[in-house]
């Protein structure tokens, strides 16, 4: 895959450099892969970086590298909602973890994705942007190069990635929509768990009530940040926990693990430029529980 731009006027006497820096955004690393495997052309013909461009040259750049990975591919049947040469977004369903962890190599997202590049003949690392607990179900997006993986990472801590979350909760929550803004840290006895604490990193959470339920209330939720278990931590300190969260005092009534659905995504095309927006049904587990 190749990303290939036709310089204007205003970026005449740039040098590649800086135009790949300044203007397409690549990062020092990313630049220095490309001078060891001369992956920028010039009108067609390789170039040094420090090279003055020109009104109306074009620049073609490699955005792949020879990359490896030691994880397991595994034919595992994944919902696509969208796919281009640069980005890819699935649907996670509950009950799998985005990357395999020590004690648990496979059966991930990670091991389904790479699979699905095998067969395909694409040769990309396993790079996801968005990341959902292993019970949390819903949109992940995930970068095919490391160019992608890069303007969306910033994306993702600027606010230009937007995710939204369908839940459900313990109790009527009397405001109908609202903003929770309170800090996030680990726990101080429990490696997984976070807590809300005056000394934790910002995290904002905003929500508006969907419909109320008997003695549980449904909800749609916006990340302004993302700290890890972000959503069940706020709802809980706020008395309202996840319905079958039992990390953060949920019961299991109805529901086999927390009610939360990433389901719908806003981004910029991290090639493109254009905008894009997805979305991830509700899931029937959550609308069985709802009815």
């Amino acid at each position: 895959m190749k990303l290939e731009r036709q310089v204007t006027a205003a970026e005449a006497g740039l040098s590649i450099e800086q135009f790949l820096r300044n203007v397409l955004g690549f990062s020092r690393s990313m630049i220095r892969r490309l001078k060891r495997l001369s992956g920028v052309l010039l009108n067609g013909q390789p170039v040094i970086l420090s090279r003055r461009l020109q009104d109306g040259d074009r620049i073609s750049i490699a955005l792949r590298f020879d990359e490896f990975t030691n994880v397991l591919p595994q034919p595992i049947p994944i919902a696509f909602v969208f796919e281009d040469g640069h980005i890819l977004v699935v649907n996670k369903p509950p009950d799998m973890l985005v990357h395999p962890i020590k004690y648990e190599q496979e059966n991930t997202l990670a091991n389904a994705v790479l699979h699905y590049y095998l067969e395909k003949g694409i040769e990309a690392a396993f790079r996801p942007i968005s990341r959902l607990d292993r019970n949390t179900s819903g949109l992940v997006v995930i970068a095919k190069h490391a160019y992608a993986a890069f303007r969306l990472g910033q994306q993702l801590s600027n606010g230009g990635l937007q995710r939204e979350y369908f839940a459900v909760v313990h109790g009527l929550i009397a405001q109908e929509q609202g903003l929770i803004d309170l800090p996030i840290a680990r726990s101080d006895d429990s490696r997984v768990k976070r807590k809300v604490c005056p000394d934790g990193k910002k995290a904002l959470t905003y929500y508006t009530v969907l419909k109320y339920l008997t003695d549980a209330t449904f909800l749609k939720l916006r990340l302004a940040t993302g700290r890890t278990h972000q959503i069940r931590v706020h709802l809980s300190h706020i008395g309202h926990p996840l319905v079958g969260d039992a990390l953060y005092g949920g019961r299991e009534e109805g529901i086999s693990r927390q009610a939360l659905h990433c389901c719908r995504i806003s981004l910029t095309h991290p090639v493109t430029g254009e905008g894009l927006t997805l979305e991830a049904p509700l899931p029937g587990d959550m609308q069985k529980l709802i009815n």
